[in-house]
């Protein structure tokens, strides 16, 4: 039942994020949405933001979780095609998943601070690739670039409310992937 409870908890603040800016969600909504009393959330929760900092806690360890597969599997996937579409199938899938959650905090109601945090995780990741794997010069740009386009297809993808599939959206990155290392391989003009 307590487990249950946390988790209706988590879910109807997530509805509550999509509506309204964190400021403005207090926890006599957070309970009325949730169908608890004050003692159960207290029972889980110190206050509001303990509330938020769990969920989006959560979340980056999860965003943790998946960079690091591919950080510990990088020499099986850099040249192969199907586990690298499996790496980002599992993006977004992750994100299409939870996809209430990331509209709230990327698009209706943005939450600065967590999105940074994501930013800065991930390029510690990729970071941790870039060392082991390649000896590309300036690769930290490479990487600020590849997040940024990253970030980019996220936020239209989840304006767009995830019109297409994750699998369609696994395949686009991909391609994209593909025709950055055709790029990467050719000789620039001097």
């Amino acid at each position: 039942m307590k487990k249950n409870a946390k988790r209706k908890i988590f879910v109807n603040t997530i509805d509550l994020m999509e509506e309204y800016p964190i400021d403005e969600i207090t926890i006599k909504m957070i309970c009325a949405y949730s169908g608890i009393n004050r003692s159960t959330f207290y029972a889980h929760f110190t206050d509001k933001y303990d509330l938020f900092e769990q969920i989006q806690a959560y979340h980056i360890s999860r965003n943790l979780q998946i960079t690091n597969t591919l950080y510990q599997n990088f020499d099986q996937v850099k040249y192969n095609k199907a586990k690298l579409l499996q790496f980002f199938r599992i993006q977004f899938k992750y994100i299409y998943r939870y996809r209430r959650f990331f509209h709230a905090v990327f698009i209706s109601h943005p939450q600065k601070d967590f999105v940074i945090e994501m930013v800065h995780l991930t390029y510690e990741s990729y970071e941790k690739v870039m060392a082991k794997y390649t000896d590309m010069d300036y690769h930290m740009y490479y990487i600020q670039y590849l997040i940024g386009g990253q970030l980019g297809v996220v936020f239209s993808w989840l304006r767009r409310n995830c019109e297409e599939s994750p699998e369609e959206m696994a395949r686009i990155m991909l391609r994209n992937t593909i025709k950055m290392r055709e790029l990467e391989e050719t000789d620039l003009p001097s």
